[in-house]
């Protein structure tokens, strides 16, 4: 019989979805207080080329960067995290229109998590409303996609962002799993 043990932490980042470039950076300052030092920050991207689903709510081109935690977090946290960056979102969107969409998930040494509020038949409940799905999957030296990954994550410009995100935690976790700080 297997003994329960704790978790390995993963590797927080989030994804920020935005239209002004000053409610990103506030996000941006939101999430670092809460998570830590940031220790990755990807390039800007247009996520309007890859769906309309924010468009009118955000009113105009919506963009998107990643942000990673310098800090690992207990992956059974997932779903507080989401409950906590859907406040930020909120406290940021005075008139109740969205201004930032705070998209946070992990990195482990084989996945790329995302929790979500909405249900799927591939998504597994957590609590308070909370889902996750593996997004992405690492195998064979790279990321791999599933019919259902967003068709931002299913691109190689984000894939390539996440892998530099991966590296840094591959990187830090043989220095924690060696007793090194």
């Amino acid at each position: 019989m297997g003994l329960p043990a704790e978790f390995e932490p993963e590797k927080l980042f989030s994804g920020i979805l935005y239209t002004d470039n000053e409610m990103r950076e506030l996000a941006v300052s939101r999430l670092s207080e809460l998570y830590g030092r940031i220790d990755y920050v990807s390039r800007e991207f247009s996520f309007s080329e890859f769906s309309d689903y924010y468009s009118y709510e955000m009113t105009g081109e919506v963009k998107r960067v990643f942000v990673s935690f310098e800090s690992h977090v207990d992956p059974s946290k997932i779903a507080k995290i989401k409950l906590e960056t859907n406040n930020i979102e909120a406290d940021l969107s005075p008139d109740g229109k969205r201004q930032v969409n705070i998209d946070p998930g992990l990195i482990t040494r084989g996945a790329l998590l995302l929790p979500t509020t909405k249900p799927a038949g591939h998504r597994i409940a957590l609590y308070d409303g909370i889902y996750i799905e593996m997004t992405l999957f690492w195998s064979r030296g790279k990321w791999n996609v599933f019919p259902w990954t967003y068709r931002d994550f299913a691109s190689s410009e984000v894939q390539t962002e996440m892998k530099k995100i991966r590296d840094i935690f591959i990187k830090t976790r043989r220095k924690l799993l060696r007793g090194e700080t």
